[in-house]
C-alpha cells in the first residue's frame, strides 16, 4: 500500500513516516500542499495523509481540489483544532476522516487501516423530481414543460441536486463540485447562485424547492400545492396534517425540549444514585456496588447532557466518573471534590423526582419508532420490512379489511384511501414505499394512469401495483409503459395482493437508508431520532444487546451504530460477532462512546469499526460521518454490482435477480419472458472507429434501457454487446409488443465517431419464455442464442 504524507513539521513527518514504514506501507513525504497536489496527480496512492495548516496550499483547499478533479482516494486530515465546526469543515471538504493533534500513533495506524479497507466507484445520475426535469444531453431544464433560463452555474447547481436528491450539500461541497481549483469563488458567490436558482424555480411555480438545512447546507425538497378546504382525506385513516412546516432547527429544538421534559424522571433517578453515593461517602460506608452504580450513572449523564445544551453538566459528570473509577480508596481531597461536583450537578439540573413515562407509549418493542397517528400498527419482531409504508387506493373497504391482518403481521404501516381525488392530494405530501392502485373504477382510468406516470417519474420512483378489471394485452402493456411494477387482474384476493406487494417491496428496499442503533440508554435513542430522520435516515433503536442478532437480521441495516459500554454485552463484542459473519463483513459500523482514552479507541478499530463519535453527540458531525460511510459503502456496492460502461446491473447481479424472478414465477405458476438485445456490429464498430465509439453505443443504450424499464423489470449487461431484460407475467407476444418502442428508439440512434463519421448500430433481439422455452437461465439463454443465430430480426 502506498501513502502520500503531506506535513511541513519535519519532526512529526519523520515520526509518522517511520511508524507507517514499520507497518509495511510505502510512504512518500512532501512538505507543502502544492507539492502534494503534484504528487497526487502523477502517482496512484492508496491513501493521502495531510496536515490542515500546510504552506502554499492548505489541507482543506487541497482536499477540495482533489475531489473536484475526480480523485476518490481516501483522505485523512490532521488538525490541531478541536472545534466541531472545524471538524465538520474538514469532512465537508471531502475528507474521509480526521485526527486532532496531538494524537497517539496507534490511533493513526488504526484509522489508516480502517480507511484502506474501503473502495470507490462512480455514481449513477438521477435527473428528475416530480414536474422538474433536466436533460444533460441538451443542457435544458424544464418545470411543468416550461424551459428554465438558467446561467451555467445555476444549471450545474440544479443538476447537482437532481443527481443526488436525498443529499445535503454544504457550501464546501458545492464549491468542490462546481468550481475548479484555479477559479475559487467567494463565500457569497455560492449564496448568490443559490438565490438566483431559487428565484427562477419560484417564477416557474416550484416554490421553496431548495431548502436550507440547519448546520449542514442545502438540499432539493419538492413541495406540493395546498389542499382545497373541506376535502375528505381517507375513509379508513385520517392522519393529521401539520398546519405549519417549521425548519429543521425549529423542529429539532422542539423535539429536544419535549424529550428533556419526558426524561426528567430518568435523569432524576441517575442524580439520586449519585446523591445516595454522596451520603454513604460522608458516613464512610460507600461500598463497591454503589460506587460502581454511581460511576455508571455519571457515565450516562455525561453521554447525554451535552446533547441538551448542558455542556457544563457533561463536564461535571465526566469528572465524577473519573473520580469513581477503580476500587482504590478516595483521598480526602477527592472526597471533597466529589461531594462538591454532585451538589453542583444537582443544582444545575434542578430536576424534580418523577416517574418516567411508560416507554411503551413512545417506543415499540425494539424500535424507537413512534406509531403514526391514525395508522395501523404491526408487530415489529415479525417485520422483514421495517417501517415500510403501503397505500391502498381502492373504494372496496372489504378488501382493505381482508388485507389488514396480513399487513400487520409483517410490521408495515398502511392506509386505505377510497377516493382518487383524495389520494392525489395525499401523495403530494407523502411518499409511500408502494401504492396498490385500482384503475378501473368509474371515472378513474385516465386519472389513474396519470397518477401512475407521476409516481413512476418521482425521484426516487414510487412503486405501483395495479389492480385491473380486465386482463388484456393492451391493459398490461399500457400500465407497464406507465411504470407499474406489478399487475393483477380482478377478482383478486388479499393474499394474492400481499404476496405481490412483498415481492415488489423486497426488490425496492435497497433504496431506503436504514440505520440500526444499539444503546442501552433510552435517552440516546430518543435524541438520535430527531437528528437523523429529517435527512431521510430511517432509524431503528435497540436497548437490549441480547436481542441484537435477532433484530439485525430483521432490520438488515445499511449502517450500524453501537454503544461501547452496555450491560451483558459490550458494543465491541457485538462488532466482533458481526465481522466474523461473511454476510455482514461489509456493513459500515460506527461507535458511540463517552470515552476518549487511547485504549478504547484502539479496541474499537481492532474490533472492525469504521469510525467513532464521542458523546455527547454533535448532530452535524454525526450526519457528516454517516453520510460519508454510506456513500463509501454505496460506491463499493455499485462497483461490485453495476457495469461501469452501461450503468446497468452486471452479469452476476442481473443473473441473481433473474433467478429470483424465475423462483417466484415457479412458486406462483407465472410466466417470465427473457429478452436478449445484441449490438450485432459492436466488434466491427470497435475495429473501424475505435473502442470509444463502441463504448458510446453501449452507454447510450444503457441510458435508454434504464428510461424504458423502470417498473421493477430485471435489466442487465452481459458483455459482448448483450443486454438482457426479464419481465414476469407477460407472454412472448405481449413482451414483443412491450418492446416495440425501445426497439424503434435503439435503431434510430445516430452516433458520431472521433473523425466526424456518422454511424448506426445494428440491433438484434430475441424473446424466450419460461417455462415453455427453458426451465432455467442457462436453457433460456441457449434458446435465445439459437434464435439470434438462425434468424436475426432486423
Amino acid at each position: 500500500m502506498r501513502i502520500l504524507l503531506i506535513e511541513d513539521d519535519e519532526v512529526l513527518a519523520d515520526i509518522l513516516s517511520r511508524s507507517l514504514n514499520k507497518q509495511n506501507y510505502v510512504v512518500d513525504v512532501v512538505a507543502d500542499g502544492q507539492s502534494g497536489w503534484e504528487y497526487a496527480e502523477s502517482t496512484k496512492y492508496d491513501l493521502l495523509l495531510m496536515d490542515v495548516g500546510l504552506p502554499k496550499l492548505d489541507g482543506i483547499t487541497l482536499c477540495q481540489r482533489l475531489r473536484s478533479k475526480g480523485f476518490f482516494t481516501p483522505i485523512l486530515l490532521m488538525t490541531a483544532k478541536d472545534a466541531s465546526s472545524d471538524r465538520i469543515r474538514g469532512l465537508d471538504a471531502g475528507a474521509d476522516d480526521y485526527l486532532i493533534k496531538p494524537f497517539e500513533v496507534g490511533e493513526l495506524q488504526a484509522r489508516v487501516r480502517a480507511l484502506l479497507r474501503r473502495g470507490d466507484a462512480p455514481r449513477a445520475p438521477v435527473l428528475q423530481a416530480g414536474a422538474l426535469r433536466l436533460d444533460p444531453s441538451i443542457c435544458e431544464a424544464k418545470y411543468e414543460n416550461k424551459v428554465l433560463e438558467l446561467t451555467p452555474k445555476e444549471y450545474s447547481l440544479l443538476e447537482l441536486f437532481l443527481r443526488n436528491p436525498a443529499r445535503v450539500y454544504s457550501r464546501g461541497d458545492i464549491v468542490e463540485h462546481l468550481w475548479t481549483f484555479d477559479d475559487p469563488p467567494q463565500e457569497e458567490s455560492v449564496k448568490s447562485h443559490i438565490k438566483g436558482l431559487r428565484q427562477k424555480l419560484k417564477a416557474a411555480g416550484a416554490v421553496d424547492w431548495i431548502e436550507n438545512v440547519y448546520g449542514v447546507g442545502y438540499r432539493l425538497k419538492p413541495h406540493s400545492q395546498e389542499k382545497p378546504p373541506n376535502r375528505e382525506t381517507s375513509q379508513i385513516s385520517n392522519p393529521q396534517t401539520k398546519s405549519s412546516n417549521p425548519d429543521v432547527e425549529q423542529q429539532f429544538n422542539q423535539a429536544m425540549s419535549g424529550l428533556w421534559n419526558q426524561y426528567q424522571g430518568l435523569m432524576a433517578e441517575r442524580i439520586q444514585v449519585l446523591q445516595q453515593a454522596a451520603g454513604e461517602l460522608q458516613t464512610g460506608k460507600l461500598g463497591s456496588d454503589l460506587r460502581h452504580s454511581a460511576g455508571r450513572a455519571a457515565h450516562k449523564l455525561a453521554g447525554v447532557l451535552g446533547m441538551f445544551n448542558k455542556e457544563t453538566g457533561t463536564q461535571m459528570a465526566r469528572e465524577i466518573e473519573r473520580i469513581l473509577e477503580g476500587d482504590g480508596k478516595l483521598s480526602a481531597a477527592q472526597q471533597r471534590q466529589l461531594l462538591s461536583l454532585i451538589e453542583k450537578l444537582n443544582n444545575l439540573l434542578n430536576l424534580k423526582e418523577q416517574g418516567q413515562e411508560d416507554a411503551g407509549n413512545i417506543f415499540d418493542e425494539f424500535s424507537a419508532s413512534p406509531t403514526p397517528q391514525g395508522r395501523h400498527k404491526a408487530l415489529p419482531l415479525l417485520s422483514l420490512l421495517p417501517d415500510a409504508r403501503l397505500l391502498l387506493i381502492d373504494p372496496d373497504l372489504q378488501l382493505g379489511a381482508q388485507l389488514q391482518p396480513l399487513v400487520q403481521a409483517a410490521g408495515v404501516y398502511w392506509e386505505q384511501i377510497t377516493k382518487l381525488e383524495d389520494a392525489n392530494y395525499h401523495l403530494q405530501n407523502t411518499s409511500p414505499d408502494l401504492v396498490v392502485l385500482s384503475i378501473d373504477e368509474a371515472g378513474w382510468r385516465e386519472e389513474s394512469l396519470a397518477l401512475l406516470l407521476d409516481l413512476a417519474n418521482r425521484t426516487p420512483p414510487v412503486g405501483v401495483l395495479v389492480l385491473a378489471a380486465v386482463d388484456g394485452l393492451v391493459d398490461r402493456v399500457t400500465v407497464a409503459r406507465a411504470g407499474a411494477r406489478g399487475f393483477l387482474a380482478k377478482p383478486v384476493t388479499a393474499t394474492q395482493i400481499w404476496e405481490t406487494v412483498l415481492q415488489i417491496l423486497q426488490r425496492s428496499r435497497s433504496q431506503i437508508v436504514n440505520v440500526l442503533v444499539v444503546d442501552d440508554d433510552p435517552v440516546i435513542l430518543a435524541v438520535l431520532r430527531p437528528m437523523l430522520e429529517p435527512w431521510g435516515i430511517r432509524m431503528t433503536g435497540l436497548e437490549d444487546p441480547l436481542r441484537f442478532w435477532e433484530v439485525l437480521q430483521a432490520v438488515v441495516p445499511d449502517l450500524l451504530i453501537l454503544d461501547v459500554e452496555m450491560p451483558q454485552l459490550r458494543g465491541i463484542e457485538l462488532c466482533q460477532a458481526v465481522r466474523t459473519d461473511p454476510n455482514w463483513q461489509g456493513l459500515p459500523i460506527l461507535f458511540l462512546t463517552a470515552h476518549r482514552d487511547m485504549e478504547t479507541v484502539q479496541q474499537v478499530f481492532a474490533a472492525g469499526a469504521d469510525d467513532y463519535v464521542v458523546k455527547p453527540v454533535v448532530g452535524a458531525e454525526l450526519l457528516a460521518r454517516i453520510t460519508h460511510r454510506l456513500e463509501r459503502a454505496r460506491l463499493l456496492q455499485a462497483f461490485s454490482t453495476k457495469d461501469l460502461i452501461t450503468g446497468v446491473a452486471n452479469q452476476p447481479q442481473s443473473n441473481r435477480d433473474l433467478q429470483q424472478l424465475i423462483a417466484h414465477a415457479q412458486k406462483h405458476n407465472q410466466l417470465v419472458c427473457l429478452a436478449i438485445f445484441n449490438v450485432a456490429d459492436l466488434r466491427q464498430i470497435n475495429i473501424q472507429y475505435g473502442h470509444e465509439a463502441g463504448n458510446q453505443v453501449l452507454q447510450k443504450w444503457g441510458r435508454l434501457f434504464q428510461l424504458a424499464f423502470r417498473g421493477g423489470e430485471v435489466l442487465g449487461y452481459w458483455g459482448n454487446g448483450e443486454f438482457v431484460v426479464g419481465v414476469s407475467g407477460l407472454t412472448k407476444t405481449e413482451m414483443s409488443d412491450r418492446l416495440s418502442d425501445i426497439l424503434t428508439t435503439l435503431r434510430q440512434q445516430i452516433f458520431i465517431a472521433a473523425d466526424g463519421t456518422r454511424y448506426q448500430a445494428i440491433c438484434h433481439f430475441a424473446v424466450v419464455e419460461y417455462p415453455n422455452d427453458g426451465l432455467n437461465i442457462a436453457s433460456l439463454y441457449q434458446a435465445a442464442s439459437s434464435i439470434l443465430g438462425i434468424g436475426k430480426k432486423e
